[in-house]
């Protein structure tokens, strides 16, 4: 096998992981094949390759292949060796006990906010998200808060391409996201009222560390506590917290 046909093989199996999670035990070989772009054998190669390192099983009541859960795991790794990550998780607690609200550290993931860790205080089924789930960056405070940190150049690029979608009853534009962005970078933080979630605000506050990963520390309430959670006393405090990681 050549390099480029070597090159090839890693690129499809890498698809078939991700076509695996999004329709775990679903497909037959023949459809994974024709998603794949390939033969049938190659199909197959690259699942016994996958089975053999632990990654997929056979299912022996379907004869379907399915992920296992050594993804998760490899995952759940990821995030707790995380420095940046383990340093925030404490951070993450000490401000949902001191201020009676859930808590998130998100990061980004292409366009899109990525929860890494969370500290939930309350229940709003629509907010009962895992880690690894992801959200639309423009509408989450944690996504603002880290693209008000994106120099010209990179936020050019995050835009260049982006379709804007309203998931509640607020309009947006980029020309309106580009100036609260610019508002995001001058007062050290984002907020989100209602605009992925109904019934629920959000602020956001920035963390860059020394590698210039950027991370979000995001305290999540219902609606009804946003003046609350929005006093310039816990604002301040807040920051001092994270200050000190």
């Amino acid at each position: 096998m050549s390099g480029t046909e070597n090159i090839d093989a890693v690129s499809k199996t890498l698809r078939l992981v991700e076509l695996m999670a999004a329709h775990n035990g679903e497909l037959t070989v023949t459809q994974i094949a024709r998603q794949l772009d390939c033969s049938i054998s190659s199909a197959n190669r690259f699942l016994q390759t996958l089975e053999r390192e632990g990654l997929v099983e056979k299912n022996p009541h379907t004869r379907r292949y399915e992920l296992t859960w050594l993804l998760y795991v490899l995952g759940a790794r990821l995030v707790v060796n995380d420095p940046s990550v383990e340093k925030l998780i404490p951070v993450a607690h000490a401000v949902s006990q001191r201020f009676d609200v859930s808590v998130n550290i998100n990061t980004m993931l292409g366009k899109e906010a990525l929860l890494l860790f969370r500290v939930p205080r309350f229940y709003n089924k629509d907010l009962d998200f895992l880690s690894a789930e992801t959200a639309p960056a423009y509408c989450t405070s944690s996504g603002k808060v880290i693209l008000s940190q994106l120099d010209a150049e990179q936020l050019d690029a995050y835009f260049d391409g982006l379709q804007i979608r309203s998931f509640q009853k607020r309009q947006l534009t980029e020309e309106d996201l580009r100036a609260e962005l610019q508002l995001t970078r001058r007062r050290g933080y984002a907020v989100c009222q209602e605009e992925y979630v109904s019934g629920v605000f959000s602020i956001s506050f920035p963390y860059r560390d020394l590698s210039e990963h950027l991370y979000a520390l995001t305290l999540i309430a219902p609606m009804r506590e946003k003046k609350r959670i929005t006093q310039p006393e816990l604002l301040k405090e807040v920051r001092q917290m994270l200050s000190q990681v």
